[in-house]
Formats: C-alpha cells, structure tokens, sequence
C-alpha cells in the first residue's frame, strides 16, 4: 500500500513538471516586441519613466529602440552607471538605431543613451522585466 502511493506521488510530480514545462512553453510562445517611447522612439524629450510604467515586459520579450544613429545610441548599464549617467563601461552597446534588445530573466535593467548629455536630459530607462 505504501508503495501504491509512493508511485501517485511520482506521477503527480510528473504531471506538475510537464504542466509548468508547457506552460513555459506557451510564455516563450507569446514573447511581443516592446516598442520603447511609442511613436516617439528612443529620443531626447520623451518621458521613459512614465513610459516603464505604464508597459508591460516579460522576460523573452525584445526591447525595440528606434532612433537616429547618428545621434543616440543605447547602452546596458549597472544601476550605478545608470543613476550617474556613466558611460564610460557599459554591459552591452547597441548603435544600429533599430536594436532588438531581449532579456531572458526576470529583473531591472537599466538604459541610457550615451551620446553627449542625452542621458541627463533624462534620455534614460529603467525597465522591470517579470512575469505578469
């Protein structure tokens, strides 16, 4: 009898792991592009923190940055080099003017442009990547 439900408990994790493996799945399946700013893109002027607000990212989701390359760039930052605006030693640069930037875990990742001061004007993003 015992055995018996030895046995019950390993199908029942069994059917667990294969249920949160395909629901995984399905979350991955339904990753979206994130335009950031909207119509506006990734520009001087724009409000990226009311923006991160109101926008949801999951993680597998890709970030679209839209701008001029010749005048922005994005740059992966610490949350340091972020509350600083230090570009001197970026995670990751990104200057093709339409970047996909994805991230697979959940968190808070940091953004700014590094170009001149575009990153004081407040041409900078904190965005939480989670599961909604």
């Amino acid at each position: 009898m015992a055995h018996q439900g030895g046995a019950n408990a390993v199908c029942t994790i069994g059917v667990l792991v294969m249920v949160f493996g395909v629901l995984v799945l399905c979350e991955n399946a339904a990753a979206t592009t994130v335009n950031v700013g909207g119509a506006s893109g990734w520009t001087v002027g724009h409000n990226y923190k009311t923006w991160a607000a109101f926008n949801k990212v999951r993680p597998y989701d890709s970030l679209f940055f839209k701008y001029d390359p010749k005048v922005h760039n994005v740059l992966v930052v610490s949350k340091a080099d972020y509350d600083a605006c230090k570009t001197s030693s970026p995670w990751s640069k990104h200057q093709t003017g339409k970047d996909f930037i994805k991230f697979t875990k959940s968190g808070t990742y940091y953004l700014i442009c590094g170009v001149g001061s575009h990153c004081q004007a407040g041409m900078k993003l904190a965005v939480t990547v989670r599961w909604w």
